[in-house]
């Protein structure tokens, strides 16, 4: 049963009616992040826990663990819901919390943090008239420093965190993560098409790392038709589900 709804990810998700709808974007980091074995995996701002699912999708029999951190009540029940449906609930714990009161574990207690955070600034683009939606769009809650900051503290020494942003909020993302200790080790963006800007960009870096970045080849998502890349959907299959 459980190989079934695995194999259609991410479709059937119990998503709330209100509250932030998961995009692309959490399904393309879940195949940007790089997960070493038995390793101990933190995503803030889970939502309806789509990028536990990706990460546990994509690294079958690692022995990996995610835990999932959520303010939105009915965000966390979705994402317990869908842990449950997919058969993950000994692998993937969704916790109830706010990003900027990190309280829920020690320091230093995971190898790997990811996130995909409100991309904008509060007052800055339209507001949406749905509460929870509007807090999960916009820095209501948190700012993109705290999830840098928290990010930090939660993950170990040389461990590895990764973000998926607005490209054009990318000079902020670097700036926050130098601040706190995160050097940049790897870039990579993603355009809508071709001949169009990067309008997100996923970037990995370690704690206390060594300079270095290398920025990997862009991820370019539709073709001609609005038919998916055939490169887009090798690099990330669930986008084509």
């Amino acid at each position: 049963m459980f190989e079934e709804l695995r194999n259609y990810f991410p479709r059937g998700l119990v998503q709330p009616e209100s509250g932030f709808r998961f995009s692309t974007d959490s399904l393309l980091i879940s195949s940007f992040v790089s997960v070493s074995g038995r390793a101990r995996v933190l995503d803030l701002g889970t939502g309806s826990g789509v990028i536990p699912l990706g990460i546990m999708l994509r690294n079958p029999d690692k022995g990996v663990t995610v835990t999932g951190l959520e303010i939105n009540p009915d965000m966390v029940v979705a994402a317990q819901e869908n842990v449950q449906k997919l058969g993950f609930t000994e692998e993937i714990q969704i916790v109830h919390g706010n990003v900027c009161q990190p309280d829920f574990a020690p320091a230093g207690s995971y190898d790997l943090v990811v996130s995909n955070p409100p991309y904008r600034s509060e007052g800055k683009g339209k507001a949406c008239p749905d509460e929870s939606r509007n807090k999960a769009r916009f820095e209501v809650e948190c700012d993109l420093d705290a999830f840098v900051a928290t990010a930090s503290r939660m993950v170990r020494n040389r461990g590895r965190v990764c973000f998926v942003f607005l490209a054009e909020r990318l000079t902020e993302l670097v700036n926050s993560f130098t601040r706190h200790k995160l050097e940049p080790k790897r870039m990579k963006f993603i355009h809508g098409r071709t001949n169009s800007p990067s309008k997100v960009v996923m970037l990995e870096a370690v704690k206390d790392g060594n300079p270095g970045l290398i920025v990997e080849p862009p991820v370019i998502l539709f073709g001609q038709g609005n038919m998916l890349t055939e490169k887009a959907v090798q690099y990330c299959p669930f986008v084509a589900k």
